[in-house]
């Protein structure tokens, strides 16, 4: 889903303006989905339950 947004939606977010946080709105657009991205994985790994510790 996150490459979707990043790649699939950056053609949509190629704008100089409006400046978000001082960075052009692409470059924003793409630290956005950069952080989503780790953020999408973190909760896959937290709900997975091969993760879980198992007593040995």
């Amino acid at each position: 889903m996150p490459w979707i947004g990043l790649l699939g939606c950056a053609p949509l977010a190629n704008r100089v303006h409006p400046f978000v946080l001082g960075m052009p709105f692409l470059l924003f657009w793409i630290v956005l989905w950069v952080l989503l991205t780790s953020a999408c994985m973190a909760i896959v790994y937290w709900t997975d339950p091969a993760n879980r510790r198992q007593p040995r």
